[in-house]
């Protein structure tokens, strides 16, 4: 079909835990939800045949640990694209999740990324805690996950520019204190348009 569904999950804080701390990662889902919206009316707006659609949000699931080991794994490939006998296996137990693209908000300190599984039909995407910067900056971590969901939709890097697929380039260049998303390129519009021919 063309409709991407995703599977988006979450930590939840552990008992003892401070309020705020349970709204931040609420404040994650949000951003996620927010950063779905955006793509949609994207992709409404060029008139192509791929939408977003969330399936299912997982609150502590019991593969919590798993994913976050698979998350430092494919983290300290550092971006690399790692011969296939070199590369980690993703967990049975995320293989068998529904959804195209599956998004794992991680508790740790990382750079958030989107891994291809399975020849780059489904997407394991890894966004890094917002207890640090730079996802503890206002309007930032709308932007990191939209620009990961971008490349589950089959966008690149761009360089060092003030858009949201830039790359490399440094992450707090989405700071603002009024939510904003970033914009795409006429190239990237157009890429979009070819990758994903209308209904």
């Amino acid at each position: 079909g063309q409709d991407r569904p995703a599977a988006a999950l979450c930590d939840r804080p552990r008992d003892g835990e401070r309020a705020e701390e349970h709204e931040a990662a609420a404040a994650r889902v949000a951003a996620a939800h927010e950063a779905i919206e955006f793509w949609n009316d994207t992709l409404l707006d060029l008139g192509v045949g791929r939408r977003l659609i969330e399936r299912r949000l997982a609150v502590a699931p019991a593969i919590t640990r798993r994913l976050e080991g698979y998350t430092r794994q494919i983290w300290l490939l550092a971006g690399r694209a790692a011969p296939p006998d070199e590369t980690p296996p993703p967990p049975e137990e995320l293989t068998a999740l529904g959804g195209d693209v599956v998004v794992f908000f991680s508790s740790q300190r990382i750079f958030s990324f989107a891994w291809p599984l399975a020849n780059r039909t489904r997407f394991f995407v890894g966004i890094q805690t917002d207890a640090a910067p730079p996802l503890s900056y206002p309007n930032v971590s709308r932007n990191i996950i939209a620009h990961e969901l971008g490349h589950t939709l089959g966008l690149e890097h761009n360089g060092y520019t003030p858009t949201l697929m830039c790359g490399p380039c440094e992450h707090l260049l989405y700071h603002s204190d009024r939510p904003v998303f970033f914009p795409i390129t006429e190239h990237e519009r157009e890429r979009l348009r070819l990758l994903h021919p209308p209904r």
